[in-house]
């Protein structure tokens, strides 16, 4: 048996709420409702067709609120994964603002909170810091607009810190490192850039956490 992954019934998670792109975590309390409901189902292709579940994904910024940066990360086409785990190739040669992945049955379950447990062990996995601050969720996504949104549900958070930060070459990224707003923008706005959508839809809620209104 493959990894599993936390998941919540549609009907559940969007019964008394439900919206499409982004929503402020202020506007309603989506956590509860998944820390409440949530068991866990094996990944592979059956999950990714079944519009019924929702996979929970927390999705985490990296920011230097004093320098104003932003860390962006793309993957490399060769990322290797270890044999009969469910390979995952669909964000490949993508730049990224978030840092996350799936909440994993054999490392969240039985945590106080698996949220914030797989946020914590995502930095870690996929990025240098010399201390890892604990994240913030300032939103989340609902994105049915195409097949992978469908079936996934992001928990967008943001990581402050003052410190370096690297990315973990043996996790397969390409490319990891701060940029200015500016240069964020001029990334996002060169069409010969690939830009991950979940990106794209919470960027300007990011950049007003950079730069308040």
């Amino acid at each position: 048996m493959g990894k599993e992954a936390l998941v919540v019934k549609r009907e559940i998670l969007f019964k008394d709420k439900s919206f499409q792109g982004y929503l402020n975590a202020s506007s309603y309390d989506f956590i509860s409702i998944i820390l409440k409901n949530h068991f866990y189902q094996t990944r592979g292709n059956e999950l990714e067709e079944n519009k019924n579940l929702q996979q929970i994904i927390p999705y985490v910024w990296i920011i230097n609120p004093n320098k104003k940066f932003v860390f962006l990360y793309k993957r490399t086409a060769n990322r290797n994964k270890k044999d009969g785990e469910y390979k995952e190739t669909r964000y490949l040669n993508k730049f990224s603002g978030g840092v996350g992945g799936h909440i994993d049955r054999d490392t969240e379950e039985g945590s106080e909170n698996p949220i914030f447990q797989a946020m914590m062990r995502e930095l870690k996995e996929e990025v240098i810091m010399t201390n890892y601050p604990e994240p913030r969720i300032i939103g989340y996504i609902n994105d049915d607009t195409d097949s992978i949104g469908k079936v996934h549900f992001g928990l967008i958070a943001i990581c402050e810190t003052n410190q370096d930060v690297h990315a973990k070459a043996e996790e397969g990224l390409l490319e990891g490192k701060f940029y200015t707003i500016q240069e964020v923008e001029s990334i996002f706005s060169d069409e010969k850039n690939q830009i991950e959508n979940w990106t794209r839809i919470s960027w300007p809620f990011v950049r007003e956490c950079i730069l308040p209104k």
